[in-house]
């Protein structure tokens, strides 16, 4: 979800006020290019759990998820409205100017009106006079540059997860990680020092961020790991979301572990300058 997104949700809890009806959204999993176009399925900036729960803190009441396949792909416009009706009563619709659905996305904005629905077109949301688009949020945060995603986003870009368990090298070091799952085909930022935050069921902490392989120890496996200042206790097996606040420097292989604690000490410096309580 970025600020188009959230556009579109605005005006569709302000519509459904002025039916005297209730805001839902409709969105589908797995994402359709997944599906269709399996060799181009793009990350997801949000999970579906990340996504329900902005869904619902932007006020929409009823999120309905369609399992998006190829009999789904398949169905005729009117065969998509029909099972819809089935269920619910749509009083309008509120789309974005390039929404369509049914098969060979032959239903649009025109097809809803001549079938007798109250249609808003949601025009494009711009920046720096350019049209909003989810692919530029993904390049934005597979390059590093978290500051203009951020932007883009409306919020600062997070990842969650539980706490899996770690080699404890951090421990050894002086700066005790914590390490997060990444959930299937989520979006994960360009390698290396993040200045950021974390939330933890103990509550908000300011976090050094890192997103890599270890390469001082010769590490293969993908880490997303951060380190919470000013905490003390375990958040093993707990759940943690990270945000990514600012890119600090690439994933660097240090030629001494002194080295590495030096950039350590660092990275929490930095950390604590950028990024306010």
């Amino acid at each position: 979800m970025h600020l188009g997104h959230a556009d579109v949700i605005r005006r569709t809890v302000a519509a459904a006020k002025s039916e005297k009806a209730q805001p839902a959204l409709i969105t589908f999993e797995p994402h359709p290019r997944c599906v269709l176009d399996p060799a181009n399925c793009p990350q997801s900036i949000t999970t579906l759990q990340e996504k329900l729960a902005r869904i619902e803190s932007h006020g929409i009441e009823h999120a309905i998820v369609l399992r998006f396949d190829r009999a789904l792909a398949a169905l005729s416009p009117q065969e998509f409205v029909d099972q819809l009706a089935a269920v619910m009563d749509v009083r309008r619709w509120v789309i974005g100017f390039d929404f369509a659905f049914g098969n060979e996305r032959r239903g649009n904005a025109n097809w809803l009106r001549d079938h007798g629905f109250a249609v808003d077109v949601v025009p494009p949301f711009m920046v720096d006079g350019k049209a909003l688009h989810s692919s530029e949020v993904r390049r934005l945060v597979t390059l590093g540059d978290m500051e203009l995603a951020n932007r883009l986003l409306g919020r600062e870009y997070s990842m969650s997860g539980p706490v899996e368990a770690g080699d404890r090298v951090g421990r050894s070091l002086g700066f005790p990680t914590a390490n997060i799952a990444i959930e299937p085909n989520k979006l994960v930022p360009a390698l290396g020092a993040y200045a950021g935050r974390a939330k933890a069921p103990e509550g908000d902490f300011i976090a050094a961020l890192s997103v890599g392989y270890r390469p001082t120890f010769g590490g293969t496996q993908l880490r997303v790991e951060g380190f919470l200042l000013d905490f003390e206790g375990d958040l093993y097996q707990q759940r943690l979301e990270f945000r990514f606040v600012r890119y600090l420097h690439p994933d660097i292989a240090f030629p001494t572990v002194d080295d590495l604690v030096q950039q350590l000490k660092r990275d929490v410096a930095d950390t604590r300058r950028i990024v306010r309580p």
